[in-house]
């Protein structure tokens, strides 16, 4: 393969501490380490986020184009006016360059602020991702659902030059053989708390039920979310922030099932981890979520205590197939094919 200057610019590791967009873009950098092209990175030396720690611990000298990121600076187009030969840029969050020598590259994860948000927040947003989308000379989408959804948003957008790259998983997601241990009783909740992932129905449905506990990984609770859960589910839960890949496998090897309850995702990683983890999982049939689950897991259609109630039957009936149908899904996902489905992406239109 002919060897290409890429410039990634990295303000994700500024925007957020963990999150699905953050594990995208360490997994395609983390990768360039052995790669044979060169590579410019444009970001704060140091930010609070997991994945932008771990790069560091790996290797400090990896950025070896550090400039200072202002935040308002996430909404303007960023300057690469020293490279002077025809090169790709690649943003982790919807920004492009003006140098008629790059081939912008966007990739689009989902659709959540366009269909769940109103007012400012989703103003702001939707500004900058059109400005990108409309700039961009190919758009990535990590869903075949997310393509979709973007050519129904922006119908005069060329469909040839929006590819769908899924995301893939790390390994560091396992089954452990001699588990410390389990807890039948327990249901698992990772990510965001956002209306749209309709954790409180979870919290409801399993006060109804009144036997589970509630494992919930993600930011701190706030004062509302915590009287709310000791209302619902009184000593039944637990929180946990911010956990490494290896505490998170831990959870997933010690619950009896992840709830994945979201009324939308563009992709659904967590899903992944589970299957890769070797733990059931719940989810709404929709989406993306039947593109990534495939045959494991057990979907529903409709979020009540009586359909959950009915999926846990299930997995305690069929949970040996239910997990060996993850495993054999979660091969299909990698973040080895991710980058090179990538790496030929940015090959194809460089050449163009």
């Amino acid at each position: 393969m002919k060897k290409i200057v890429i410039f990634y610019d990295s303000i994700i590791f500024s925007l957020q501490k963990a999150g699905g967009i953050s594990s995208y873009w360490y997994n395609l950098c983390i990768r360039f380490l052995s790669s044979e092209n060169s590579i410019f990175f444009i970001e704060k030396k140091f930010t609070g986020n997991i994945e932008h720690k771990k790069l560091l611990q790996i290797n400090r000298n990896f950025y070896n184009n550090i400039i200072s990121v202002p935040f308002l600076h996430r909404f303007l187009n960023v300057k690469t006016s020293n490279l002077n030969e025809k090169f790709i840029f690649h943003s982790s969050y919807y920004r492009i360059t003006k140098n008629e020598l790059a081939v912008n590259v966007v990739t689009i994860h989902d659709f959540i602020h366009e269909k769940f948000y109103t007012g400012l927040r989703k103003w702001l947003h939707v500004l900058q991702k059109s400005y990108a989308i409309q700039n961009a000379d190919v758009i990535i989408t990590v869903s075949h659902n997310t393509r979709k959804d973007l050519l129904e948003f922006y119908p005069t957008i060329n469909p040839d030059n929006v590819r769908v790259v899924h995301n893939g998983v790390s390994e560091e997601y396992f089954p452990i053989q001699n588990k410390l241990s389990f807890d039948s009783n327990s249901i698992l909740f990772v990510g965001s708390r956002e209306k749209y992932k309709n954790f409180n129905k979870l919290v409801e449905i399993l006060n109804n039920i009144g036997k589970y506990n509630l494992i919930i990984v993600g930011s701190p609770l706030n004062k509302k979310e915590k009287a709310f859960l000791d209302t619902m589910l009184n000593n039944r839960w637990q929180i946990f922030t911010f956990l490494s890949n290896s505490e998170l496998n831990n959870l997933y090897n010690s619950v009896n099932a992840l709830a994945y309850v979201s009324s939308y995702e563009g992709f659904g990683i967590p899903l992944l981890e589970s299957m890769n983890a070797g733990c059931p999982f719940i989810a709404l049939r929709n989406s993306s979520i039947c593109e990534v689950a495939g045959d494991a897991g057990v979907l529903i259609d409709s979020l009540t205590s009586n359909d959950f109630i009915k999926a846990l039957d299930k997995i305690t009936d069929k949970r040996a197939d239910i997990i060996q149908k993850g495993f054999l899904r979660a091969k299909q996902f990698s973040w080895n094919k991710c980058f090179n489905e990538t790496i030929n992406i940015y090959q194809e239109f460089i050449n163009k």
